[in-house]
């Protein structure tokens, strides 16, 4: 099994995350129009696209963990989120990944 990661990006790509299932960093990169947002500034858009980027992760560990660990609840693995960002995410699950 590959490697288990999901990636945001913000403010045009000035902010780029890659992140592990349960939300743990693994790439951070960051433009010169980044570091122009201010340190609060910078530190929202860097949290807001972690969060997102975990979601996805996240997600993506629900899928390929469903068969083998059906009815386990996914809060117990660290992998709980925010309804919102599950919404966003589940928009760009492909069709093959769905349930019927």
């Amino acid at each position: 099994m590959s490697e288990i990661t999901g990636s945001a990006q913000a403010h045009g790509g000035a902010i780029r995350v890659e992140v592990f299932p349960g939300g743990a960093l693994s790439t951070l990169e960051l433009r010169d129009a980044a570091l122009r947002l201010g340190s609060r500034g910078l530190s929202d858009a860097v949290l807001g696209a972690v969060r997102e980027a975990a979601a996805l992760a996240n997600q993506r560990t629900r899928h390929a963990l469903d068969t083998a660990l059906a009815g386990l609840d996914p809060a117990l693995l660290g992998l709980d989120q925010d309804a919102t960002l599950t919404e966003r995410v589940e928009a760009t699950t492909p069709d093959t990944w769905r349930q019927s």
